[in-house]
């Protein structure tokens, strides 16, 4: 199908090799469409895309990215799925991660309000009616070890057909080992545009006090209770929790591969994923269109 007049960017521009040093947008469905037909025919329309592959963007679960385009592109795009009843936003790529926010180290909650200490020492202060959004999610390490072992045995019929004068063998296999490590972190937003994060292996629970408890997993999801009932103003997610830890289309990614002459190691990191889908949680409360 052609590209629509309104969007003249079509299949070639969905595709086009990812640039940082580009005015790039991710373009981001927020709710799922009350009719995923008509939505999946829009899509197709706005984008140039076959119909079959605009149904395969709409169908995971919101906030769920369908295209990476340059910034005019972009815009164009939402606004074209706007006018066919979509909920979507464009979000600036790359997007904020923990470098722009600040990463708490002690955290003390008083009734007015809170205050955050990064390691560094440096502080945030701020009242509970200033925080717009309090999202739960968590991010995941995998490490996949594929590694080829070797090992001599006696071998009965090589001995027989050697008359004995080899009686063993070289025998080799693959080995294949995974191992994930998931981190759970609170995102806090401001009105004024700062942000905080509060991640489970930077964090030191005393401040919970007789509350503490015995796991980091128990004290993610007191913390999390306590910022929610000291802000219950603020719009409260905990989609990323499971979304946070999967991967994304369109994103660079942050995977690694190594090898040796005996094993290869492949290294897959999906902060990015949990940073994008929570950058545009954000933009979606500042523009209205959440809760």
């Amino acid at each position: 199908m052609a590209a629509s007049p309104r969007y003249r960017g079509g299949r070639r521009a969905l595709r086009r090799p990812f640039c940082y040093l580009c005015d790039m947008k991710l373009v981001v469905l927020l709710r799922h469409p009350a009719r995923a037909e008509l939505a999946a025919a829009a899509l197709a329309e706005a984008s140039g895309l076959p119909l079959a592959e605009a149904r395969m963007r709409l169908a995971p679960e919101p906030p769920a990215l369908l295209a990476r385009l340059q910034g005019e592109q972009a815009d164009a795009l939402v606004g074209a799925l706007r006018r066919g009843g979509l909920t979507v936003l464009a979000i600036q790529a790359p997007c904020p991660t923990d470098r722009d926010r600040m990463v708490v180290r002690r955290f003390m909650l008083g009734m007015a309000g809170a205050t955050f200490t990064s390691r560094s020492g440096d502080t945030l202060q701020f009242t509970w009616a200033e925080v717009t959004a309090l999202l739960r999610g968590s991010r995941a390490l995998r490490t996949d070890v594929e590694r080829e072992e070797r090992s001599r045995g006696f071998s009965p019929v090589r001995a027989i057909a050697t008359g004995g004068l080899l009686n063993s063998r070289t025998t080799s296999r693959t080995v294949r080992t995974s191992n994930e490590e998931v981190e759970q972190v609170l995102l806090l937003y401001l009105r004024d545009g700062r942000a905080a994060a509060l991640a489970e292996q930077e964090l030191e629970f005393s401040c919970l006090g007789p509350a503490m408890q015995p796991s980091h997993a128990g004290n993610m999801a007191e913390l999390g209770r306590r910022l929610r009932e000291h802000a219950p103003g603020a719009f409260y997610d905990e989609r990323l929790l499971r979304l946070g830890r999967r991967p994304l289309p369109f994103l660079a990614g942050k995977d690694s591969r190594s090898e040796t002459a005996t094993s290869v190691t492949t290294r897959s990191d999906t902060s990015e994923s949990l940073d994008v889908l929570a950058e545009a949680l954000r933009q979606g409360v500042a523009e209205g269109f959440l809760p």
